[in-house]
């Protein structure tokens, strides 16, 4: 039985104070810690409570973490075990690796790092789970079809297996003691083509002889599941790294292995699932951040607002009004990157002038500008014919390029810099071009490199990260592309292009 995705976790080291602190930032991140002060301790309470995941120091006294990972693979080869090293461990971190150690993290930890280690760990023991789910699922319905019972029922034929299987979203194939191919479902033939009677190293990996440690052959030698990462490379050339469980289909007097089942899962697919649910996760942190910030906000105003109605005093009711309504705008976009997030849109084209599109696009953004007292530009070429655009997301992308270059305006507090943003628009090969430029604190690199990634922002609880992603979604849905020119201190340039429509 595969062990589950719990939170608990077994930690050994045989110094105080890093236990200590380890134990307080892993129950910050929510798992329940049980504390080793050697490795026989560790190996005791293993025993005891049978933990997912293990920490442990590599150097420790007694029995150390190489040892303590040894004993531990063989009482449970399923548990995942991190090893901690210090810079000059480098050979022991290897070697753990020889006993199957999950991942090793260096001293000082960093807990970025740490984190990472702990959802990879996570990550093959849910796959080893579904594995599990579906092989008990697979004995399950071949038992049905054969009509045995459970502990009788190994042995089927190949095309009961194609019709019980067909539509399982996971590479099955059945394999002869050659290695041969015998049957496929159709998920397997979709991506690697018809292969009956072709050797499985040929067809799943373009090789012309068997795998080194091909997990079909150990199951065929030891009559037992066997797993095993690997890549596949598909009909189309596509390189799959996979997660394969073989199981034995014994004879039927249940002596001898007759043929071997392989159900082999594409981890790029869990992975993007967990990517999703890491996305959702971060989503809702990021807009709960910047709402309770836009609350916060609207609190204040409405405090000036009746702090001076009740004093008389209009200067503060003006104030209290003018904070309500930016942070009404504020929340109001928020509102609407989450509902352009959260629904696919089907973008209504239409051909319009660029040139008209551009004047509409300076009214919307002009008096927005000018009223935080930043001089606003424009230079408009000739000529520059039609764009096949939804103008309204359009004119939203871009409106999101011109907030962030507020921003950088609004940022730069040195004295005696008179601020200005310019829209440039002109023609440049087949496509237009609109450059918005603003002389504010310009980014570093880092900035400048992820800055239309989801949920990325330097505005604190003034930004979600999301407005500057859902750009770079409407232009390039739209064929276009965006490039940035950044330096710190002078400025930024923003270049959005669209392909033009011709005559």
């Amino acid at each position: 039985m595969p062990k589950t995705v719990d939170n608990t976790i077994l930690l050994a080291d045989d110094e105080a104070d890093v236990r200590d602190v380890m134990r307080m930032s892993l129950e910050d991140l929510g798992y329940t810690v049980i504390c080793a002060e050697d490795g026989q301790q560790a190996v005791d309470l293993f025993k005891e409570h049978s933990p997912p995941i293990v920490l442990t120091d590599i150097k420790m006294p007694g029995m150390d973490g190489i040892e303590l990972l040894e004993k531990i693979k063989r009482m449970d080869p399923e548990t995942e075990v991190i090893m901690i090293t210090g810079h000059g461990d480098m050979n022991f971190a290897i070697k753990s690796f020889r006993f199957d150690a999950t991942d090793f993290i260096t001293k000082p930890i960093a807990m970025e790092a740490l984190e990472r280690a702990l959802k990879r760990a996570r990550d093959k023991i849910t796959v080893r789970r579904q594995f599990y789910a579906y092989t008990r699922n697979l004995e399950a319905m071949l038992s049905e079809k054969s009509g045995r019972r459970p502990e009788e029922s190994d042995q089927t034929t190949a095309s009961t297996m194609q019709r019980v299987l067909e539509h399982l979203p996971c590479y099955i194939s059945l394999y002869d003691e050659d290695l041969r191919i015998i049957e496929a479902n159709s998920y397997f033939i979709e991506n690697f083509g018809d292969a009956a009677g072709k050797h499985c190293y040929d067809v799943c990996k373009r090789r012309d002889e068997p795998c080194q440690d091909c997990p079909v052959k150990k199951t065929f030698s030891r009559g037992k599941s066997c797993q095993h990462e690997t890549q596949y490379i598909t009909i189309d050339g596509r390189t799959r790294k996979v997660l394969v469980w073989t199981l034995p289909v014994f004879d039927a007097l249940e002596k001898s292995v007759e043929q071997v089942m392989s159900v082999a899962t594409d981890l790029e697919q869990v992975s993007e699932l967990q990517d999703h649910l890491s996305s959702l996760g971060l989503m809702i942190g990021s807009l709960s951040h910047g709402i309770k910030g836009l609350l916060t906000g609207l609190d204040s105003g409405m405090y000036l607002i009746n702090s001076g109605m009740a004093k008389e005093n209009g200067q503060r009711t003006k104030e209290g009004l003018q904070i309500v309504k930016e942070t009404t705008e504020r929340l109001k976009k928020v509102v609407l990157d989450i509902l352009f997030y959260a629904k696919e849109r089907e973008f209504k084209k239409e051909r319009v002038p660029v040139k008209a599109f551009a004047d509409d696009l300076s009214k919307v953004v002009e008096a927005r500008i000018q009223s935080h007292g930043i001089a606003f530009r424009k230079d408009f070429k000739d000529g520059m014919g039609e764009l096949a655009i939804d103008v309204n997301f359009m004119i939203q992308a871009l409106i999101n390029v011109f907030e962030n270059a507020i921003s950088a305006c609004i940022d730069d507090k040195r004295e005696a810099r008179d601020h200005e943003i310019v829209l440039s628009v002109h023609p440049e090969n087949g496509r237009v071009c609109f450059a918005i430029t603003d002389n504010g604190i310009g980014m570093d690199d880092e900035t400048r490199k992820n800055m239309f990634n989801l949920f990325f922002s330097t505005r604190g609880s003034k930004g979600t990260g999301l407005g500057l992603f859902i750009t770079r979604k409407i232009i390039e849905d739209h064929g276009g592309e965006i490039r940035v020119e950044s330096t710190p201190g002078e400025g930024t340039i923003v270049s959005v292009y669209i392909p033009g429509v011709g005559d």
